[in-house]
């Protein structure tokens, strides 16, 4: 099934739809939110292959339909396990230590071949180390790779990839924007309602009838960190480039017009707080004829290794697509560990000429493996 849904990367949803039957008015009130909220673009600009991947992995996987959300922010649910299940194993990570350069060994054509080091912090201090994996989105990939890398299709290729601005707006009411059928209760911010049993729908939330098609109330989704006692609502939304270029007083006003309008009983409730996060460079463009510019995990660089969701995988760039990107990386390494060619022996043999050259130098080979996150390459 897949391999069909691969072959679609040429054609928009919409030409693959309409071939089958498929109506205009299905797709502006049904596929075009979901398409915004797969990749802030609609369905007349969609790749087929992004939108029927999802559809795909809904037949084949019961839990892959399931929403979830975390209990609190990314930072406690999601980063904060990592970050200690990693330091528990001896990874040390490296905050405001900035990738300046790629040291590499070029063959006869310039060509690279190996990454020997990278110079990182303000002062270009040299590290080496035995792998490279860049873990970073399309715009930190662009900024870290040297010009020479670009002699391998691979790595050219990458830069034919345009990535989608975004803006992503928080509303803070006072009140319970989603609660339609109970006045009292939607303006009761009395209590302790931490428990996410707050008035309102408790859920991701998508519509045809406003810009953002995705949004959820934090408050009542996330509540660990997101509800505030004698507060109500904390609305996210997340506008596309249709509203990118707008002011951020006018894309909160925008925001709440629009809410007001999807739940009208909210227009007795007020905005006590609200803040505005544009990222001119978001997702990587899931335009059709995407594919081919999509890099794999493994490089022509021996020593080199890409991850991230704009990498080649099934999963979309997504949170989903970064994370099978990283175990499909881990299983790149693996394959090329061992065996008298292999990584480990090559940086044994690095690591002593590398000794043997400069000894006195007060750069120290490290035997170990480097992942480039975006904060390091900032």
């Amino acid at each position: 099934g897949m391999d069909m849904v691969r072959d679609l990367d040429d054609i928009t949803f919409t030409e693959w739809f309409t071939q089958l039957g498929g109506t205009r008015g299905s797709l502006d009130r049904m596929w075009d939110p979901i398409a915004y909220a797969l990749g802030f673009v609609d369905c007349d600009h969609i790749s087929a292959r992004c939108m029927l991947t999802i559809f795909m992995l809904f037949a084949i996987r019961t839990e892959a339909s399931v929403l979830r959300m975390l209990e609190g922010s990314p930072q406690t649910g999601l980063h904060d396990p990592i970050i200690a299940y990693l330091e528990e194993r001896g990874v040390k990570i490296h905050t405001k230590t900035a990738c300046r350069e790629l040291v590499h060994d070029v063959d006869e054509e310039g060509k690279p071949t190996r990454i020997t080091g990278i110079k990182v912090g303000p002062k270009n201090e040299l590290k080496e180390f035995d792998v490279v994996v860049a873990a970073l989105d399309v715009p930190g990939i662009k900024k870290v790779l040297p010009e020479n890398f670009r002699k391998y299709p691979m790595f050219d290729n990458i830069y034919n990839l345009e990535t989608v601005p975004i803006a992503t707006v928080q509303v803070r009411f006072d009140g319970w924007v989603t609660e339609m059928n109970d006045d009292v209760a939607m303006m009761d911010v009395s209590g302790d309602k931490s428990d996410g049993k707050a008035p309102g729908i408790d859920n991701l939330l998508y519509s045809a009838d406003a810009e953002f098609s995705c949004f959820a109330d934090l408050a009542l989704t996330s509540p660990g960190e997101y509800y505030k006692e004698g507060e109500g609502s904390l609305i996210q939304a997340v506008f596309d480039e249709r509203a990118f270029d707008r002011s951020e007083e006018q894309i909160v006003q925008d925001c709440i017009s629009q809410l007001n309008s999807l739940f009208p009983s909210s227009k007795k409730l007020n905005c006590t707080w609200s803040n505005v996060v544009k990222l001119g460079q978001s997702l990587y463009r899931e335009k059709p004829g995407q594919d081919k510019f999509r890099p794999k995990q493994a490089t022509p660089v021996e020593n080199f290794f890409l991850a991230g969701s704009y990498t080649y995988q099934d999963y979309l760039d997504s949170m989903e697509g970064a994370t099978r990107s990283g175990l499909m990386v881990a299983d790149e390494i693996i394959a090329r560990a061992d065996g008298p060619n292999g990584l480990a022996a090559k940086a044994k043999v690095m690591r002593a000429e590398s000794a043997s050259a400069s000894a006195s130098s007060s750069s120290p080979a490290t035997a170990s493996s480097f992942f480039m996150s975006e904060a390091a390459t900032a």
